[in-house]
């Protein structure tokens, strides 16, 4: 048997063709395949806009920094955020100049816990970033509440969720600003990349100047000074070279952007097997809810597992993940942040039980479309198999 992966990637011949598209064109920077993209990308999430980027933590990057530079907030001003988390979502915070502050998550879904923002909020806080874990959104009703009585700002880290909704309103357009990534393993893979959302001009604008560089808006690609009249033509040549922010260089090519909407027509059919396969495996796990706690999903939301989640109740992670590996079942840990070495002293751990408990205790593998019943059946076979010994 092949190792069962937590991700998965295969060429379709669509992809081919798209790619091979763009190689013919000679054109592999910023062009029709990336506009497309975007254009797509955000209608499916309910947003207006949307902005290609090299990474997900590049647009978490960018839309917090353009947010800072729009509404003048000051180094040192605070960013809360969720303690279940990839690293990225506090990285971005720190190389914006601000505090990343965690609150402790809800211990059924693992995102960050509404009834525990409010208490971190001080003077100095600026904004949320809810982080949509594993495939399903936070309670944003709830989130965006807060957010508006409080006047904070939304960004909301949906790297790891695409194309679901809660309470009827896709990922990526509850707040200001959505991110999403398309790096391998993810539910759509361009191998690298990462999108933001938003139905606000101005802001996605700031954020496309930011990608590339602090440019002045007007001549962000090398489009930009086509088929101009002559007044028109001299303004793009003044200004070109003209950079209105400290900014990156974040973008893309035509070559990720042709993977990428090769793959959105078939993304209804990934995600149901993705589902399908999520209900499998809980069936085939059951038996074994005394040791393990089992992913659920949030009433009113839709669910993209990603991937597949697990808590061992009584027990640390690293046996059973060591014994999942040797059975040919890759895994990760559950997305450890207050305990990295990294951040050490910045955090006391023991304020955020919940979050210890998933350091400690939680894994994930993978449940994604090529995985057939065989191999779900192995990876339960393999954990009932551990704790029958």
């Amino acid at each position: 048997m092949l190792p069962i992966t937590v991700g998965t990637f295969q060429v379709t011949e669509r992809m081919r063709a798209y790619v091979n598209a763009v190689l013919d064109s000679n054109r592999i920077t910023y062009g029709s395949m990336s506009c497309q993209f975007e254009k797509k990308f955000s209608r499916l999430h309910d947003s207006q806009f949307a902005v290609l980027s090299n990474s997900g933590t590049s647009s978490l990057q960018v839309a917090l920094q353009a947010l800072k530079e729009l509404r003048g907030w000051q180094d040192g001003d605070e960013v809360i955020i969720p303690a279940i988390t990839f690293v990225a979502t506090a990285n971005i915070v720190l190389h914006n100049r601000m505090i990343p502050v965690p609150v402790d998550v809800d211990p059924k879904y693992y995102a960050i816990d509404p009834s525990k923002i409010e208490q971190a909020i001080t003077n100095r806080t600026r904004a949320i970033i809810p982080v949509h874990v594993f495939g399903q959104s936070c309670d944003m009703t709830a989130i965006r509440g807060i957010a508006v009585r409080h006047k904070l700002a939304i960004i909301e880290d949906s790297c790891e969720c695409m194309f679901v909704s809660h309470a009827g309103k896709r990922v990526g357009a509850w707040g200001n600003v959505g991110c999403f990534s398309t790096y391998a393993a993810h539910l759509l893979t361009t191998g690298v990349g990462g999108i933001a959302t938003t139905s606000n001009i101005v802001l996605a604008a700031r954020m496309r100047s930011l990608v590339n560089h602090g440019r002045d808006g007007i001549y962000l690609s090398i489009d930009d000074d086509d088929d101009l009249g002559r007044r028109q033509l001299h303004e793009v040549i003044e200004r070109r070279f003209s950079f209105d922010s400290i900014g990156h260089s974040f973008r893309i090519t035509e070559l990720e952007a042709a993977l990428g909407l090769a793959q959105l027509d078939t993304m209804d059919e990934v995600i149901a097997k993705r589902r399908a396969n999520a209900i499998y495996l809980t069936d085939a796990l059951g038996g074994l809810a005394d040791f393990i706690q089992l992913p659920e999903t949030r009433p009113g939301c839709e669910h993209a597992w990603m991937m597949y989640p697990i808590v061992l109740r009584d027990e640390p992670k690293w046996d059973l993940c060591n014994y999942l590996e040797n059975h040919g079942i890759e895994t990760r840990e559950m997305l450890p942040l207050i305990h990295q070495p990294c951040y050490r002293g910045m955090w006391n751990p023991a304020h955020y039980p919940v979050a210890d408990w998933i350091d400690q205790c939680g894994l994930y593998f993978g449940v994604h479309q090529d995985l057939e019943h065989s191999d779900l059946d192995h990876i339960a076979d393999t954990i009932r198999g551990y704790f029958n010994q």
